[in-house]
């Protein structure tokens, strides 16, 4: 159940991960990169649960979105009906994470950042800009790409082919047009665009 995982996450957090997910009625399976999530669980009644993690070479990223997951499988073992990332899970959320919270196994940076987050995780890292780009620094994706909250307003950029104008901040998002059908879309500051 774990051989084939041991690849994608840091070598110092092998064992801490053994520990969590031995004997346990899991199923942890590795797939290709999906574009609207990182990883996800699902229960089941009489059988494994199954959790899915995104292939990557991001390590960090990887063992990470596995305790996330691992989290939902936990809160569910302890109450089918917690939300799915509410108190309960939020507070399994960090207490599996702490003993990977250290130096050993994240790089400084990363580490300060996670340790931050921790403090009150989200239900996806996507929606805390400073952990999202220090974790994009482990990615292997494409150098040209640049951070939206870095382009100025008005400028024009590519994101999954199609081109958009960044308009206006609102809140923590940005206000983009669609050059093509003139729709607008919200996207987070720290979103990987080309700049054209």
């Amino acid at each position: 159940m774990f051989q084939h995982i041991t690849p994608y996450i840091p070598k110092m957090s092998v064992e801490g991960l053994h520990r969590l997910i031995d004997d346990e009625n899991l199923s942890i399976k590795v797939v290709k990169q999906r574009i609207t999530k990182h990883g996800d669980f699902r229960k089941s009644n009489n059988q494994k649960c199954i959790i899915t993690v995104n292939k990557s070479n991001n390590k960090y990223r990887f063992l990470m979105t596995l305790i996330h997951e691992i989290a939902h499988y936990y809160t569910y073992k302890e109450n089918k009906f917690a939300k799915p990332h509410g108190i309960k899970w939020k507070t399994m959320f960090k207490n599996i994470s702490k003993p990977f919270l250290n130096n050993s196994i994240f790089p400084e940076n990363l580490l300060n950042s996670l340790q931050e987050h921790m403090k009150n995780p989200k239900s996806s890292f996507s929606y805390d800009s400073k952990v999202s780009k220090e974790l994009d620094k482990y990615d292997d994706e494409n150098d040209d790409l640049v951070y939206l909250d870095e382009l100025p307003i008005n400028s024009v950029f590519k994101y999954r082919g199609k081109r958009f104008i960044k308009i206006e901040k609102k809140r923590k998002r940005y206000l983009c047009e669609c050059v093509s059908d003139k729709r607008n879309y919200l996207f987070v500051s720290h979103a990987r665009v080309l700049n054209k």
